[in-house]
């Protein structure tokens, strides 16, 4: 604190050493520091800062309270009052956590260290987390804490803790799938997620490599399940396994991709993931990737609600559709509304198919 500060009535109100005097002017203080806000000056700021990190320990729960629910919107509160703030209970913590702007790396890796679960799984959903942080996140090797922040696609991940976070979830597979469909999967890591995950983050994976490094990475997984399979059988019954056998597994193995699910079609429209998009709708459908772009980048209700309904979607998702790929920005409107009902009421899936495809050519 610089010696300027240390004359000022409140910093001397503070050398009174009874608890009763020390909680009255930590509430006063917070109460004149929350009231004159980002209207005090630099000067102000920092004294009240330093008098309530000083006095923090006296600050009664409503007070911190109050200041958490201030701060963690305000692009100029103190760092060092939003340290204690972020490192105090989880009530008092998680707006700070969640929303302050000016709260730094070094902090939240402190926090992680420190404190605990519902800590560290706030910081795992907060945006444009940096690399220490999520190293600090993935060293916890808490299942629960790295399944969040594999779904955090705005977190940067280093490859090394990449990889250590796809070990942790090697037996979670809907959160090992969403990590491995990260856009920022590391190249080095490629062929290793290819090779654990499931059929929908294989697609993920091969839509974001050349066609002949697709081909290959299912080649290899299908060789080395081929080979596992030898050995099983060796092993069991103590005769190798005929090679039109071998063969029907790796065949199998080829073949294992399923049709994507709906939500995680939108979820991959919503990360801006156009392309993978429409190639899970045209997969649904068994129609032509191209004629299916056409008709969907178009962006016209009914062509739309009719793909949604052919690939049984459910109807309040048309819109978000409709939203993420229009390009003329018409707003949705009450007639949209109506031909989404017309589809669904008029058309079953089957019929929504065929009326999607007409004129459709590759």
């Amino acid at each position: 604190m610089s010696n300027k500060s240390t004359h000022h009535p409140l910093i001397t109100l503070a050398e009174n050493s009874s608890r009763e005097s020390r909680e009255a002017l930590v509430a006063a203080t917070a109460a004149q520091f929350l009231n004159t806000g980002d209207e005090a000056s630099l000067m102000e700021r920092t004294l009240f800062s330093d008098i309530l990190v000083k006095l923090y320990n006296f600050a009664r729960q409503e007070v911190r309270l109050k200041l958490s629910a201030t701060l963690a919107m305000a692009d100029w509160a103190p760092i060092e009052l939003v340290r204690e703030l972020a490192m105090d209970s989880f009530d008092i913590a998680q707006p700070i956590l969640a929303f302050c702007p000016i709260l730094n790396d070094d902090i939240l890796v402190e926090v992680v260290k420190a404190c605990g679960f519902d800590h560290r799984m706030t910081i795992a959903e907060r945006p444009c987390i940096g690399e220490i942080v999520t190293h600090g996140l993935i060293e916890t090797e808490d299942k629960k804490i790295l399944s969040t922040l594999a779904t955090n696609v705005t977190a940067r991940i280093a490859a090394n803790d990449f990889e250590r976070a796809m070990n942790v979830l090697s037996d979670v597979p809907d959160s090992l799938n969403a990590l491995v469909s990260r856009h920022d999967l590391p190249p080095s890591l490629i062929a290793a997620a290819f090779a654990i995950a499931g059929a929908e983050a294989r697609d993920a994976i091969t839509s974001r490599v050349s066609p002949r490094l697709a081909s290959r990475l299912m080649n290899t997984v299908a060789e080395t399940t081929a080979e596992i399979a030898k050995d099983v059988t060796k092993n069991l019954f103590h005769h190798p396994m005929p090679e039109r056998v071998a063969e029907t597994v790796r065949k199998t193995a080829r073949n294992m991709d399923v049709k994507p699910t709906p939500g995680f079609l939108v979820a991959a429209l919503m990360r801006g993931e156009r392309e993978q998009f429409v190639r899970g709708i045209a997969r649904i459908l068994e129609l032509p990737v191209a004629g299916v772009g056409r008709k969907l980048v178009s962006a016209e209700t009914e062509s739309i609600a009719l793909a949604a309904r052919a690939a049984n979607f459910d109807s309040s998702i048309v819109r978000t559709i409709y939203e993420t790929l229009e390009t003329r920005s018409i707003p949705w409107s009450i007639s949209d509304d109506r031909t989404v009902a017309l589809v669904w009421m008029r058309c079953s899936p089957g019929a929504a198919r065929t009326a999607f495809a007409e004129g459709m050519t590759n």
